[in-house]
């Protein structure tokens, strides 16, 4: 039997390409030069970082910077004496180190650092360290990060940062007006007199925020026409388990409610405020304004501009400004668009209180001359 021409061969090494002498005789060919050519290549390749690596780096750099950004407004309103928008904004920080934290954790392990090292900086049990912040923790929050960085509002940097005050000098006079407090209502433009609520209908008693969330999940549904063992495959549950979701029976874990959304081609910015509505539980600084209205517009089929203004005062302009946000509305507008929609506008109350405390003093500068304050 003649033997098989392999052809010319080359090292596998992208940083050799010497050319290998193949034999044809039994066993397995060669691929490198030489040994010690092959030791040095899968060596570089383990170095080299992985998708999941470049993925965590990128997550901690992201929350490093909105942390920075955050925090030196946090220190404008303080020293600007602003306590209502400086307490807004410390949830904000406190959620944001959770996160850093998470991502630094992750980041040490993928440049292989030892458990026990990790736990001993933290100040925590290994086994704490494992239990509570897990590969699975930190994908979780990596996946609920950008529900609120793709909707934050940039601002204009108009002002420098207020310098700290020495004894012969004081703070100079706040230029923004302090953010106004959902509950209150300022005097109307003619007079002393309160503004009354444009809201229609108030003896209507729209649904509740359990009720809006079935009509969200059961709406997406309907669009993806997609059946009920179809997305009990894709959530991890029985079918049976998805009816009762979708008729009011159940309220599902964010889990469930978010792989529900996303099999069915929805947005979880958009469903996450109405489940948070629906648990009972406040929502976080990184739900937005816009996103929960149009969470309340998915609930309601989606219907056009044109047929809300029809019920309302509010202009098509005004409405479409209101679900992109484009421009921050009044709590009238925000209450009589909810109440036009079938919902509750008293879970929207938290969240419109935070826009407006995002929008009451200008950006501070970046983080140079933080330090010098703080020094």
């Amino acid at each position: 039997m003649t033997p098989k021409d392999f052809g010319p061969a080359y090292c596998l090494n992208p940083h050799c390409g010497k050319p290998i002498g193949r034999n044809a005789g039994s066993g397995r060919p060669r691929t490198y030069c030489s040994d010690a050519c092959g030791r040095a290549y899968r060596r570089a390749r383990e170095k080299s970082p992985t998708p999941d690596t470049v993925a965590h780096n990128d997550f901690t750099d992201q929350v490093a910077a909105d942390l920075g950004r955050v925090v030196n407004h946090l220190l404008y309103r303080a020293l600007a004496q602003q306590p209502l928008a400086a307490l807004s904004l410390i949830r904000t920080v406190e959620g944001d180190l959770e996160d850093l934290k998470a991502a630094l954790v992750q980041q040490a392990r993928d440049q292989r650092q030892k458990n026990p090292d990790i736990a001993e900086c933290l100040g925590l049990p290994p086994e704490q360290l494992t239990r509570k912040l897990s590969a699975d923790a930190v994908r979780r929050r990596m996946e609920s990060r950008p529900l609120r960085t793709r909707t934050r509002v940039r601002l204009p940097r108009q002002a420098a940062l207020p310098t700290a005050p020495s004894p012969r000098t004081a703070l100079p006079p706040r230029t923004a007006p302090a953010p106004r407090i959902p509950g209150q209502r300022g005097p109307a433009a003619g007079g002393g007199e309160m503004t009354p609520s444009r809201a229609r209908d108030p003896d209507r008693n729209p649904a509740g925020p359990a009720a809006v969330l079935t009509r969200a999940l059961s709406h997406l549904q309907r669009l993806s026409g997609r059946s009920l063992r179809e997305l009990a495959d894709d959530t991890d549950v029985s079918a049976s388990y998805v009816s009762r979701v979708l008729s009011g029976e159940r309220c599902p874990s964010w889990k469930v409610t978010r792989l529900f959304t996303l099999a069915c081609g929805g947005d979880p910015a958009e469903v996450q405020p109405l489940w948070v509505a629906a648990r009972g539980q406040a929502p976080s600084q990184r739900q937005s304004l816009p996103a929960a209205l149009r969470g309340l517009h998915l609930a309601a089929a989606r219907p056009h501009t044109e047929q809300i203004g029809a019920h309302t005062r509010l202009t098509a302009h005004t409405i479409t400004g209101m679900l992109n946000g484009t421009a921050l509305p009044s709590w009238e507008d925000v209450e009589e668009l909810a109440h036009a929609l079938n919902a509750e506008a008293q879970p929207l109350r938290p969240l419109w209180n935070a826009a407006c405390a995002a929008l009451a003093a200008p950006l501070p500068p970046a983080a140079g001359p933080v330090a010098k304050v703080i020094g």
